[in-house]
C-alpha cells in the first residue's frame, strides 16, 4: 500500500485511558455469559478472560493498522474529492486504499454473527475501534460503518431467507449499506415523510420518492422508512423496506443523483437518492417502520458519541504537540497560564466523555447481547430466561438515560475542544497547511446527523419530566436526598457531586413552578421551592393534563447538559474508586461543574420579558405533539 510511513504507531496501546475503561468498566463476565454457545464456539473460547483477550489482542493489531497507514493517507484524504459520474460514486485513491486494507483485515464482519460468516464481537469492543478511527480519519470510519448495523437491524428483523441473502455479503465486505430516513421536507420530524410504497401482486412493493443527506448512500443495500401508502398519515403507518442499489443484472434500482458538497468529511459520500418505481422488500411487519429503525438510530447515536471521543483526543494532542514546541517570552507557550488552563480542560473534558461512552457502550452490549440470547439459544431454562430478561430491562433503562446524553454532550464537546485547538494554533490554525481547521470542519456534524443536539435535548427534556409526573415523591426524595447528602457525607467527591445534583433539583423545580404558573393560571403562594412536598401534593393531579411546556422546552438544553455533567462525574468517581490516581480528573471536573450550574440554574429561574413577550406571537405547541414525529 502505497503512503504507509516507517515509523509505527498504535492508536489503541498508546492510550492508557482506553485501556483503562476497556479492562475495568466493560462487564466481560455478564458479556460472556449472555454470548450465544455457537458465537462462542466459532471464536474458540471458552472463558470471559479468553473472551476479553481475543478482542483486546485484535484491538491492538488494528490500533497499529489505524497508527500507521490509515494515519498516513489522512491529510491526502482531506484534500482528494468524491465524484459522481453516471450514478456512480468514484472514490479517490487515499480513501479507496484505506477502505481495501481495512476490509481485507475482516472489518466488515466484527459485531456480525457466527451463522452468517461473521465475528460475533460485542458493541463494547466495537467502540474503542470507533474512537481511534475518527481520532485519525472520520471520512474512513463512515464509510467502513456501514456493515455491523444494517446486518444487525436485518438480523433482528428480518425475514430467514432476506438473512441468507444479505447478510453474509454484507459480513464479506462485498456489500455495504445506508439508513436512508431524511428527506428534502422531513428530517427530525419523520411524520412528515412523503416517501412511499405500493405493494404488487408477487408480494413485493416499489417505492417512490427520495431521501437526502443519506450517508454512504451508494451502498449496495438501501433500508428505506417509507409510508405503506401514498398519503397515509403518521408513525404507525411507516415501514421499513430493504432495497437493493443494483438488480442480479447490474442495473440501477434507485439513483444517486446527487453527493452533497460539505465543509468536511470530504471522503464520506453524503447522498440524494432517487426511488421511482424501486423495487423492495417489506423487513418485518407492516406498520414497525419507525420502531426498526429507533433499533439502529439509538446504536448510531452511541456511535457518534465515539466519534466526537475520538476527535476530541486528535485535537488535545495536536494542540499538546504545538503548544509544547512554540515559544513566546522565552518559553513554551504550553506554559503560559491561559493556555495551560485550557490543555488541563481539553484533557479533563475528553477523558469525562469518553468514562460515561464506555459505560454507555457496555449498556450496550449487554442489552444487545441479552436481546439475542433471549432470540437465538434454545437452551435456556426458564430460570435462566428470567434472568436475562432482567439483565434486558436493567440495561435498557440504562441505555435510554444515557444515550440522548452522551450523544448531545460528546458531540457539542468535539466541536467546542476542536474550536479551542484552533486558537492555540493563532494564525496558523486557521490556513489549510495545518490541521487545526480540518478537525473542526471534521467536527461540526456531530451535533447535527444521528439526531440533532435539540432533539436529544427535547428526549432528555421528555423523559425527565415524565419522571417527576409518574414518580413525583421520589423526586422529592431525590431532591431532599441531595441537599442532605452535602451536609453528611464526608467524601469530598460526594459533597461537590451533591451540591451539583441540588442545583439541577433547584432548577427542576423553578420549571414545575413555571409550568403550573402558565397552566393552571395561578400565583399561588404556596408555589415555593422552599416547601417542595407541598408544591408536588398541588400539582400532582394536574401535572399530566398540561399542554403548554414552553417554559420547560426553553431550557431542554441546559437540563441535558446539567444531567450529562452529572452522569460524568458520577462515572469519574466510579473511576477513582477503582484506581485513586484518576482522583484529580473527578475534582477538576466537580469543580468546574459548580459554577457552570449555578449560572445555568439562573438562567432557568430568569423570566425574560423579551423573550416571552416575542414567543406570545406564537402560537402553543405541547411537547407530545413537538415530540411524535420526531426521530427521537
Amino acid at each position: 500500500m502505497s503512503g504507509i510511513v516507517q515509523k509505527k504507531e498504535n492508536y489503541f496501546t498508546d492510550n492508557a485511558d482506553i485501556d483503562f475503561h476497556f479492562e475495568k468498566k466493560v462487564d466481560w463476565d455478564i458479556l460472556f455469559d449472555l454470548a450465544v454457545p455457537a458465537d462462542l464456539e466459532s471464536l474458540g473460547v471458552s472463558s470471559a478472560e479468553e473472551y476479553k483477550k481475543l478482542f483486546k489482542d485484535l484491538l491492538e493489531q488494528l490500533g497499529e493498522v489505524i497508527g500507521t497507514a490509515i494515519a498516513a493517507n489522512q491529510s491526502k484524504v482531506a484534500k482528494q474529492d468524491l465524484h459522481l459520474k453516471n450514478g456512480e460514486v468514484e472514490y479517490p485513491a487515499a480513501i479507496s486504499e484505506n477502505l481495501n486494507l481495512l476490509k481485507e483485515l475482516g472489518i466488515s464482519a466484527l459485531g456480525i454473527s457466527s451463522k452468517y460468516d461473521g465475528l460475533p464481537s460485542p458493541g463494547a469492543a466495537e467502540m474503542p475501534l470507533v474512537e481511534m478511527l475518527n481520532r485519525t480519519c472520520p471520512s474512513t470510519y463512515l464509510n467502513i460503518t456501514w456493515y455491523a448495523p444494517i446486518a444487525r437491524v436485518i438480523d433482528e428483523f428480518g425475514s430467514e431467507d432476506q438473512k441468507k441473502r444479505v447478510i453474509p455479503r454484507i459480513a464479506s465486505g462485498e456489500w455495504s449499506g445506508n439508513m436512508a430516513l431524511t428527506e428534502p421536507d422531513a428530517g427530525s420530524d419523520l411524520g412528515a415523510i412523503r416517501t412511499y410504497g405500493e405493494k404488487q401482486a408477487d408480494g413485493t412493493w416499489r417505492l417512490y420518492g427520495s431521501k437526502r443527506f443519506i450517508s454512504n448512500g451508494c451502498g449496495q443495500v438501501s433500508l428505506v422508512l417509507a409510508k405503506g401508502a401514498k398519503g397515509a398519515q403518521g408513525l404507525r403507518n411507516l415501514n421499513l423496506y430493504l432495497c437493493f442499489r443494483k438488480d442480479e443484472n447490474g442495473r440501477s434500482n434507485y439513483e444517486v443523483t446527487k453527493i452533497e458538497e460539505k465543509p468536511g468529511l470530504h471522503g464520506s459520500p453524503t447522498c440524494e437518492l432517487k426511488y421511482d418505481g424501486s423495487v423492495a422488500e417489506l423487513i418485518g411487519e407492516d406498520g414497525q417502520g419507525f420502531q426498526y429503525m429507533l433499533h439502529l438510530m439509538n446504536e448510531a447515536r452511541v456511535g457518534v458519541a465515539f466519534q466526537g471521543v475520538g476527535i476530541m483526543e486528535a485535537v488535545l494532542r495536536l494542540a499538546r504537540s504545538y503548544t509544547s514546541q512554540r515559544h513566546a517570552w522565552g518559553r513554551p507557550i504550553a506554559e503560559h497560564e491561559l493556555l495551560a488552563e485550557r490543555l488541563l480542560d481539553l484533557e479533563v473534558s475528553t477523558m469525562a466523555t469518553r468514562s460515561l461512552c464506555y459505560q454507555a457502550s457496555n449498556a450496550l452490549a449487554i442489552y444487545q447481547a441479552a436481546c439475542r440470547k433471549l432470540r437465538d439459544d434454545k437452551n435456556l431454562t426458564p430460570e435462566l430466561k428470567e434472568n436475562v430478561k432482567e439483565l434486558k430491562k436493567k440495561y435498557e433503562r440504562r441505555l435510554r438515560k444515557w444515550t440522548p446524553l452522551v450523544k448531545f454532550y460528546a458531540a457539542e464537546q468535539a466541536v467546542n475542544n476542536a474550536r479551542q485547538c484552533l486558537q492555540m494554533h493563532g494564525g496558523y490554525g486557521f490556513t489549510c497547511e495545518y490541521q487545526p481547521e480540518w478537525w473542526l470542519r471534521e467536527s461540526l456534524i456531530l451535533p447535527v446527523y444521528e439526531g440533532t443536539s435539540q432533539i436529544q435535548s427535547l428526549m432528555c427534556l421528555k423523559d425527565t419530566l415524565k419522571d417527576v409526573m409518574r414518580r413525583p415523591r421520589a423526586f422529592i426524595e431525590s431532591a431532599l436526598g441531595a441537599t442532605l447528602a452535602n451536609l453528611a457525607t464526608r467524601d469530598p467527591l460526594r459533597r461537590k457531586l451533591a451540591k451539583l445534583k441540588y442545583e439541577l433539583n433547584a432548577s427542576l423545580v423553578s420549571l414545575i413552578i413555571q409550568l403550573v404558573r402558565v397552566n393552571m393560571r395561578t400565583n399561588m403562594s404556596e408555589l415555593s421551592a422552599r416547601n417542595i412536598p407541598k408544591m408536588i401534593r398541588i400539582i400532582t393531579k394536574e401535572i399530566v393534563k398540561f399542554d403548554n411546556f414552553r417554559p420547560a422546552l426553553f431550557h431542554a438544553e441546559r437540563v441535558t447538559e446539567m444531567k450529562a455533567v452529572i452522569c460524568m462525574a458520577e462515572s469519574l468517581i466510579a473511576d477513582a474508586k477503582i484506581d485513586s490516581s484518576r482522583t484529580w480528573v473527578a475534582e477538576r471536573w466537580l469543580n468546574k461543574a459548580l459554577p457552570r450550574f449555578q449560572m445555568l440554574r439562573a438562567e432557568v429561574e430568569m423570566q425574560e420579558p423579551v423573550l416571552a413577550h416575542r414567543m406570545a406571537e406564537i402560537p402553543v405547541m405541547n411537547m407530545a405533539a413537538q415530540m411524535s414525529g420526531s426521530a427521537n
